[in-house]
């Protein structure tokens, strides 16, 4: 039988939930789990489920959506919100006309500035007041987050370890992919749709962090 453990701040094992009827649903005020006192999460946040053999994670259209942790490395798409310590950043791919962008002029004067560099995508800080803040543009192969060594540094989030993750790019197929670089609270990918899980997996509900498993 499979359950849902609710995961507490200090990493220590609280209350298990088993899903003995196939399906729980997660939510704030509906569902068989409900996290009343948990601002961020939709009155019917999320589901998981059995199919064939099988357990899957899904997102019920909810406003803040949900996040499964990254085992090793995952393919990042254009919109993507990834969850990395506290901060939550959304990933755009540029347009052409954003990536290919000109020296700027003001009435027949270049302007004057630090060196242009190559642009494919962007990392925006997505916050609590429902405005976005801190572009980050993608300009290499790789560019490595964390709380005091990276490209993109975050000096203040306690919960990022010192290099948390890493974003790559395929020069050659133009793809992106989020790797965890061994972090202490681990990196997050907001699920499109529906996922399946494994076992241990972790996934993100609001302020609650749940493990699946099998098992007692």
């Amino acid at each position: 039988m499979a359950h849902l453990a609710v995961i507490s701040q200090d990493g220590s094992t609280g209350q298990t939930h088993w899903i003995e009827q196939g399906s729980v649903d997660i939510g704030r005020e509906e569902g068989e789990i409900q996290l009343s006192a948990d601002r961020f999460v939709s009155p019917r946040h999320a589901r998981v489920y059995a199919r064939g053999g099988s357990f899957f994670l899904k997102d019920l259209a909810s406003l803040n959506g949900v996040y499964l942790r990254v085992r090793d490395s995952e393919p990042l798409n254009d919109t993507d919100v990834v969850l990395l310590g506290s901060e939550v950043l959304r990933f755009d791919l540029l347009t052409e006309a954003e990536r290919d962008l000109g020296p700027a002029r003001e009435r027949g004067t270049d302007v004057y500035g630090s060196p242009a560099k190559p642009r494919y995508a962007c990392l925006t800080e997505k916050t609590v007041e429902g405005v976005t803040r801190n572009v980050f543009y993608i300009s290499g192969d790789e560019v490595v987050i964390g709380r005091e060594f990276g490209d993109i540094v975050f000096t203040t989030d306690s919960f990022m370890s010192r290099r948390h993750a890493a974003i790559h790019r395929d020069p050659t197929a133009g793809t992106f992919t989020l790797r965890d670089l061994g972090s202490s609270n681990g990196t997050y990918l907001a699920i499109r749709g529906e996922v399946e899980l494994r076992e241990g997996d972790h996934l993100r509900v609001g302020q609650h962090l749940f493990r699946f498993g099998f098992g007692s």
